[in-house]
């Protein structure tokens, strides 16, 4: 049945993705679009049921032509229906803002079609500038396409949002690149990431490495997947191995620990602005 090759088509580009290693779905080959497949379609995305089928397959000939096998387009339509309203030639400057960022086709083709709503973005020149800041602090394409298939909402994320976070996790984390692009840290909030690792440090559960430590000596700390890929439920009982009432209790007192602290701080700048 067709309905078991589709991905869920529920995707929140901000949902944390539960998948901490890219895996192929294998399925079996749909080469042809046929009336069966729309149908099924429809049953897991009513709405895609106002498009005759000329225009299904208009839009399915586009992606093919462009290298996507049938099983994909299914499930980018069903991710994001809005799709077939396009013509032809928006669909493929879609794809063609994508092919920029260089990832090779095989590569783009998993992650538009885990994540259809990238297929959004319509500012060339900014996501090419996003990709651009990625690259440079991830080092190369593949990483940031691992990033993205992590992480997807980095898209809509400003660059001094996600640096802020990158600085923390490499500087005083002291994570290195590879770990990172595993995981979908870059998903959550400074706060949220800055809170969980106080946490487990002021457990003992994580200790940072030594600024000149081989990244490749084994170390008993969580990995950053495990830390910020889960709910925090599970971050809790799972990793931290107390109640989720004890951590919801540690959040609120590092809430105020850390706003007494800018106070202070402001306080003190403004003393010594008086001076």
């Amino acid at each position: 049945m067709l309905r078991k090759l589709l991905f869920n088509t529920q995707v929140v580009l901000k949902q944390q993705p539960t998948l901490h290693h890219i895996r192929h779905l294998a399925t079996p080959k749909i080469l042809q679009l046929e009336q069966i497949h729309i149908d099924e379609a429809i049953k897991i995305e009513p709405t895609l049921s106002i498009y005759s089928a000329e225009i299904w397959r208009r839009a399915h000939q586009t992606f093919q032509n462009h290298g996507l096998e049938t099983v994909n387009f299914l499930r980018i339509v069903t991710g994001n229906p809005a799709i077939l309203k396009r013509t032809p030639d928006k669909i493929i400057s879609s794809l063609e803002i994508w092919r920029a960022c260089q990832f090779g086709e095989n590569l783009l083709h998993l992650l538009l079609t885990k994540y259809p709503e990238l297929l959004d973005v319509s500012d060339h020149h900014q996501l090419l500038s996003h990709i651009g800041f990625l690259k440079s602090r991830v080092s190369t394409s593949k990483n940031v396409w691992k990033c993205l298939m992590n992480s997807p909402d980095l898209i809509a994320q400003s660059e001094e949002s996600v640096e802020e976070k990158l600085n923390f996790i490499i500087d005083v984390m002291r994570i290195e690149v590879p770990e990172l692009v595993k995981s979908a840290a870059l998903t959550l909030s400074f706060e949220e990431l800055q809170c969980r690792h106080e946490f487990l440090v002021r457990l003992g559960l994580f200790k940072p490495r030594p600024p000149k430590a081989d990244p490749n000596e084994p170390t008993t700390n969580p990995k950053l997947y495990q830390i910020t890929d889960t709910s925090e439920k599970s971050f809790a009982t799972k990793i931290c191995h107390v109640t989720l009432p004890e951590y919801e209790a540690f959040k609120d007192l590092y809430a105020k620990e850390l706003e007494q602290k800018s106070r202070r701080k402001e306080e003190d700048e403004f003393s010594d602005d008086d001076d």
